[in-house]
């Protein structure tokens, strides 16, 4: 019933939105690590403080509860997996920028991310990507990797790359069982639990590496922005979106946040990306364009009257 009353017209709309919102991580984090807060910490604080909000929420109404007792146990694992890939995710991603890998660079590689999850739906859920979809990712990660190539020298340690490709597999399943999740999980159970259960985690593994817990004075307003901003607001409309979009199709999208990155990277931190960025720009955009124009024509195909009823 719900999800016939949102079109696919308002679930982008609040994708896009969630990606802006979201574009603002890397440059965050980076101005939260240059204090000297170790990566893990920073993923407990930035966890727990959003589960701090949306945990009592989830069980403050009678059809949150019941929702959750209407989870099937094979469906409370797929949620298990989900939650170790968030935090996987969460915690290399912010190794990353540690390591030396500026905000935008980080935020262009990232965007691999694409490739993973085609394959990853494939082996583990069977769905068929079509050839002129993928067609379109291909030229979107063409895209990527002009961008990519120009920066990857930027890199401050060769295992940062290495880290990012492992945080795009563990962003790639976590956007994959975030799904399947998702299609029988409301938003704010699911969020609130997966917050608070990857918080602890993240915050076992600080304690397991002796990390300090100290916040610096300077770390306070950026932590609040990547808690309460990006992860709270942006990471839960982008799992709201997910109940209408593929994975597939949110992983494309996602293509478009290096360009907010760079925006805020250059007024927050002094980063300023070269030019040729612009002609891997044009590339994504493309690619974008040829992948969503592939995916409506295959969603009218496979719903007749799907394109008027849209249009209505």
């Amino acid at each position: 019933m719900e999800a016939k009353s949102i079109s696919q017209k308002q679930a982008l709309t609040v994708a896009l939105f969630a990606i802006v919102v979201n574009s603002f991580i890397s440059t965050f984090l980076s101005m939260i690590l240059r204090t000297g807060m170790d990566s893990s910490v920073v993923t407990f604080y930035r966890l727990m403080l959003v589960s701090l909000v949306m945990l009592p929420w989830a069980f403050s109404k009678k059809e949150y509860r019941e929702n959750m007792r209407s989870i099937s146990p094979g469906l409370w694992k797929l949620f298990g997996i989900y939650c170790l890939t968030k935090v996987g995710g969460f915690v290399l991603w912010a190794e990353g920028l540690r390591l030396g890998a500026p905000a935008f660079t980080m935020s262009t590689l990232s965007n691999m991310q694409p490739i993973f999850v085609v394959v990853f739906v494939y082996l583990i859920f069977k769905e068929k990507t079509s050839l002129r979809s993928l067609g379109g990712i291909f030229v979107c990660l063409l895209g990527v990797t002009i961008i990519g190539a120009d920066n990857v020298s930027e890199l401050g340690s060769p295992i940062a790359l290495i880290v990012i490709v492992i945080c795009c597999c563990c962003n790639a399943l976590n956007n994959v069982f975030g799904r399947r999740v998702r299609q029988n999980m409301d938003l704010i159970p699911m969020m609130g639990i997966s917050y608070f259960v990857a918080g602890l985690l993240s915050g076992l593994y600080a304690l397991s590496r002796g990390a300090s817990f100290a916040i610096p004075r300077a770390a306070i307003l950026p932590l609040l922005g990547v808690s309460l901003g990006c992860t709270l607001l942006g990471h839960s409309m982008n799992m709201w979106s997910l109940k209408y979009i593929k994975s597939v199709t949110m992983s494309i999208l996602s293509l478009l946040s290096p360009f907010c990155t760079a925006v805020s990277a250059y007024f927050l931190l002094d980063e300023v990306p070269q030019p040729i960025v612009f002609v891997g720009a044009f590339f994504m955009i493309a690619g974008l364009l040829i992948y969503q124009r592939a995916e409506h024509q295959a969603h009218s195909a496979e719903v007749p009257g799907a394109a008027g009823t849209t249009a209505k």
